[in-house]
């Protein structure tokens, strides 16, 4: 019934097309009116030496033979083969082996309610005349053994045959309504998409902490419109991430990983108006532009070219350089992709992941990072490893569910680590009621079974107060050609 509710209006246009179609059925077809005359069929009993009844079912066929269509077709003008299919000889009140009645009703169908009483008329006079053998001498008809009488002329017909507006337009519309069922409820079945919350978190595993609204400007729609559906709608997942955040242990900041499945999921606009409306409340966020590909938050925020997160990788540039405060939100920074010169998988190396959130975890508080999607690029999975909490991002519109789920497998394959979903691009912010995402137990999805945040995957506190990030020797790739391992904590002071 839900699922009928959603498509409440489809079901109403189904049904007045039903309607509309079984009108104009009726409209096509032309009108047809039926006139029929009666005659009794009697044994010529003072003919008769041996009781005789007729057979009246043979009867039925010789009121349609060709001698009579012939001169019924003569008297009206027209030929036998034309009349034939509009005459009908039906016995009253027997069945097809025959009855006792016998009365013999000769109907004839034509365009015009006139055009049918003159056809039946002629019809049934031409077979009184056969059967009668009007052309013999009375001594012949004397001895004829049946008589046929004229019971009842042959009406002139009011309305026309077939089913009329009153019972079609019903049954039109009930048709409807059922193709629209059948159709919604196959569309249904055939379509992928995340429908809702609800089925995003029976994909996900995982609590869903807001649905978003669409929003006209949803790359940066908490600055444009505070107080609009949308921002709201940021401000509620930030409030339920808020626990989450605070149980991150250690005094460093914690690292939250903006992400989708694939592309065009709405990942960046989530990471943006999340990274503003964590601001709002006061603390200092770095917001990372981590997606390599499109290159999508500098855009947004109209930061231009600059140096940024692959330069911060690459140690072309320190945290202060690529760091730029956002206008209009304090505490908020921004930054960019930087210039990519080289591939993002190299980039994106444990060790160099390790250094770069060192250094940007003594200058802020929070660190939101837009990634690419999870399942187009590689180096999405070293981030999630660095990250503290993953936020996965679905649109009703655009993701498909089996996308969703293969990518939380490659997140959990990553380690246990919190993961959250975010729904965007609803119509309305109460089409799907999030599910509050509480820390520490309640926060973990239900497939992982752990606590929210494990020490094996929480950075140790180091010797210099810092945190550690959680890269041993042991998970650190070997050194490509012409590099050098770098120690995390070298440069964070």
């Amino acid at each position: 019934m839900r699922l009928l509710r959603k498509h409440i209006l489809w079901l109403v246009l189904a049904t007045v097309a039903g309607m509309a179609g079984a009108f104009l059925i009726q409209q096509s077809v032309a009108a047809r009116y039926i006139s029929t005359a009666e005659v009794d069929v009697e044994p010529n009993l003072p003919a008769l030496v041996i009781p005789y009844t007729p057979n009246m079912v043979t009867e039925q066929d010789v009121a349609t033979s060709g001698i009579v269509l012939d001169n019924a077709a003569s008297a009206l003008g027209t030929t036998s083969t034309a009349l034939q299919k509009d005459l009908t000889a039906v016995v009253s009140g027997t069945n097809a082996t025959g009855g006792t009645a016998n009365v013999l009703s000769i109907s004839c169908s034509m365009p015009t309610a006139a055009g049918a009483q003159r056809c039946a008329a002629a019809a049934a006079s031409a077979y009184m005349a056969y059967r009668n053998d009007v052309n013999a001498s009375a001594k012949t008809r004397a001895h004829d053994p049946m008589i046929v009488t004229l019971v009842t002329p042959a009406t002139l017909p009011t309305t026309s045959s077939g089913v009329s507006e009153k019972i079609l337009l019903p049954i039109g519309a009930i048709l409807g309504l059922l193709l629209g069922i059948g159709a919604i409820f196959l569309r249904d079945h055939s379509d992928h998409r995340v429908r809702d919350a609800a089925d995003l978190e029976g994909f996900l595993e995982a609590p869903v902490a807001a649905v978003i609204p669409r929003a006209q400007h949803s790359g940066n729609v908490f600055i444009r419109q505070p107080l609009s559906a949308p921002a709201e709608s940021y401000r509620y997942l930030r409030e339920h991430l808020s626990p989450l955040i605070a149980s991150v242990p250690g005094d460093g900041a914690a690292v939250l990983l903006v992400t989708g499945a694939k592309a065009d999921d709405g990942a960046t606009s989530v990471a943006g108006n999340l990274a503003a409306a964590l601001a709002e409340s006061g603390a200092r966020v770095l917001l990372v532009d981590a997606d390599l590909s499109h290159l999508s938050l500098g855009t947004a925020f109209d930061a231009g070219r600059r140096p940024g997160w692959s330069d911060l990788l690459a140690r072309r540039a320190s945290v202060d350089e690529v760091a730029i405060p956002v206008a209009g939100v304090a505490g908020l920074k921004l930054v960019t992709a930087g210039d990519v010169t080289i591939k993002p998988a190299e980039l994106h190396r444990d060790a160099r992941l390790a250094q770069a959130f060192t250094d940007m975890r003594a200058q802020a508080d929070i660190i939101v990072v837009d990634s690419a999607p999870v399942l187009d690029a590689a180096h999405t999975i070293a981030l999630a490893r660095a990250s503290d909490i993953v936020i996965v991002v679905a649109d009703v519109r655009r993701t498909i569910r089996e996308d969703v789920s293969a990518a939380v497998q490659q997140i959990r394959a990553t380690g246990p680590r919190v993961i959250i979903g975010a729904l965007t691009g609803v119509t309305s912010p109460v089409s799907g009621r999030a599910r509050p995402a509480h820390a520490p137990e309640g926060s973990v999805s239900p497939a992982a079974k752990v606590p929210a945040i494990l020490a094996s995957a929480v950075p140790p506190r180091g010797p210099n107060g810092h945190r550690q990030e959680p890269f041993g020797v042991a998970h650190v790739p070997a050194p490509g050609p012409g590099e050098t391992e770098t120690d995390p904590d070298e440069g964070s002071s």
